[in-house]
C-alpha cells in the first residue's frame, strides 16, 4: 500500500504546521545527501521534500486532504512501494563504502629574479592558498540540517601560507623547482600535491657568461686610453675598480680574478674578462676641438 504524505513525514493528519516543519527538519538531518550518501536515503529525501512541499502549503494541503477523504487510494504519485519504516530499516543495513583516497592537485607559481641572482642564488617568499575539507562539517556543507557556519556552507576552508623557496646558483631561465607536498591537500588519505616554482631570469645586456667566465665590454674616452686611469666595472658581486694603463689600445682585455661565477663543487669563483672599446664622442666643445687640432699639429711635426 502506498504511503500518504503524513506517513512519509511520520506525523498525524491533525499535526500543526509547526509540528510538520520540525519533523521535516529532523528527517533532513538524517537523509540529506551531504550527510547520508546511500541510494535509499536519496529516495527518502526526495519523498520528504515532496511531502513537506504539499503539507506546509495551506492551499495544497487543503486540496490534498479533500482528495484523501474522497479517494483513499490517492497518495503521492512519486511514492515508492516501501513503507517509511521499511526504507529506514534498509538504509541502516547498507554498509557505507570506504572513501577512495585522492591525491591533491599541484600548485604552480612564477617568480622573477635578476641576472646576478640567477648566478649567485637567492631566496623568494611564495604566498600560496590551499583548500582543505572543513573540519566542522567534514565537507558536507551542513551541520544538523543547517548550513555550516564555519565554512559558510562551502565544505572547505582556504588556508593561506608563506613558503620560503631557495633558488640555487647558476639556475637557467624558465627552470622549474619542486617543493614536495606543498600543493593542495589530499583527500581520504591521499598524498598532498606539489608546489612548482617557475623561475624567470631577467636579461642583462652588460654581463655575459660563458663556461663560468663573465665577459664585460667597457667603453673609455680616447684621453683615458692615452693617459690611463681607473674605471669602475660591474661584476656579479658588485662594482669593481680596475686600473687602465697609459696607451691602452682598442679591444685590449683585462682579467679580474675571483669575481666570476661561483663553482659549487670547488667553492671557487671564476674570472671576469673586461674588453676595452675606445669611444669617440659624438659632440665636442670648441675647446676640445682646439686641443685635438694642436695634437694633430704635434703629430704632423713628429712625422716630418
Amino acid at each position: 500500500m502506498l504511503k500518504s504524505y503524513y506517513e512519509i513525514l511520520n506525523v498525524s493528519p491533525n499535526a500543526t504546521k509547526t509540528e510538520i516543519k520540525n519533523q521535516f527538519r529532523k528527517l533532513v538531518r538524517i537523509y540529506h545527501p551531504d550527510v547520508n550518501s546511500s541510494v535509499e536515503a536519496e529516495k527518502i529525501f526526495k519523498e520528504i521534500n515532496k511531502a513537506a512541499d504539499i503539507l506546509l502549503d495551506d492551499e495544497k494541503r487543503k486540496n490534498y486532504d479533500k482528495f484523501r477523504s474522497t479517494d483513499k487510494s490517492f497518495y503521492s504519485k512519486n511514492s515508492s512501494n516501501y513503507t517509511f519504516s521499511d526504507l529506514f530499516s534498509k538504509t541502516k543495513k547498507e554498509k557505507p563504502k570506504a572513501p577512495v583516497p585522492k591525491n591533491g592537485e599541484d600548485i604552480t607559481v612564477s617568480v622573477n629574479i635578476d641576472f646576478t641572482e640567477a648566478f649567485l642564488g637567492t631566496y623568494r617568499v611564495i604566498n600560496i592558498a590551499r583548500s582543505m575539507v572543513c573540519p566542522k562539517c567534514g565537507g558536507h556543507k551542513f551541520v544538523n540540517g543547517n548550513k555550516c557556519s564555519y565554512c559558510d556552507g562551502l565544505g572547505e576552508k582556504i588556508l593561506k601560507r608563506k613558503i620560503t623557496v631557495k633558488i640555487p646558483p647558476s639556475i637557467r631561465d624558465k627552470a622549474k623547482l619542486r617543493v614536495k607536498g606543498e600543493g593542495q591537500f589530499g583527500l581520504n588519505g591521499g598524498k598532498n600535491g606539489n608546489l612548482y616554482v617557475i623561475v624567470n631570469v631577467e636579461k642583462n645586456d652588460e654581463l655575459k657568461v660563458e663556461n663560468g667566465i663573465v665577459y664585460y665590454t667597457a667603453q673609455i674616452s680616447p684621453a683615458k686610453a692615452v693617459l690611463g686611469g681607473n674605471i669602475s666595472v660591474p661584476t656579479l658581486w658588485g662594482e669593481a675598480v680596475i686600473k687602465i694603463p697609459p696607451l691602452t689600445k682598442a679591444n685590449q682585455s683585462f682579467k679580474l680574478i675571483d669575481v666570476g661565477v661561483l663553482n659549487e663543487r670547488t667553492n671557487k669563483k671564476g674570472d671576469e674578462i673586461v674588453k676595452i672599446l675606445i669611444q669617440i664622442p659624438s659632440e665636442m666643445s670648441d675647446e676640445e676641438m682646439e686641443l685635438y687640432k694642436k695634437l694633430n699639429e704635434v703629430n704632423k711635426k713628429e712625422n716630418v
